[in-house]
């Protein structure tokens, strides 16, 4: 065998060696695409949970300074009912017609 078939032996090896790195190893495409995937997943959601954040803000912000945002909270969520006022319930008619 002779010494240039010898290097290109070598040099074949190396380069397969190389190529198992880029698509299979540490740091291959692969592995790159699924952390670029990733990333994309995270930064939408922190979109949305700063989005989220921001409208808290505002809600705590109208809390402090408006007190029909507070009477609008006591109503929606704990069902406050002035004094004089007439508390009307509506239920559905699924709700009330009941197979025997």
């Amino acid at each position: 065998m002779s010494v240039g078939r010898v290097v290109l032996v070598g040099l074949a090896i190396l380069l397969g060696l190389s190529q198992y790195q880029l698509w299979f190893g540490t740091g291959s495409v692969s592995e790159l695409q699924r952390l670029s995937d990733e990333l994309n997943r995270q930064e939408a959601e922190n979109t949305r949970l700063a989005s989220r954040n921001e409208e808290l803000m505002q809600e705590i912000r109208a809390l402090k300074t408006d007190p029909q945002a507070i009477e609008e909270l006591l109503r929606s969520r704990f069902g406050y009912v002035k004094e004089g006022e007439t508390f009307i319930r509506l239920i559905p008619d699924s709700e009330t017609k009941r197979d025997p």
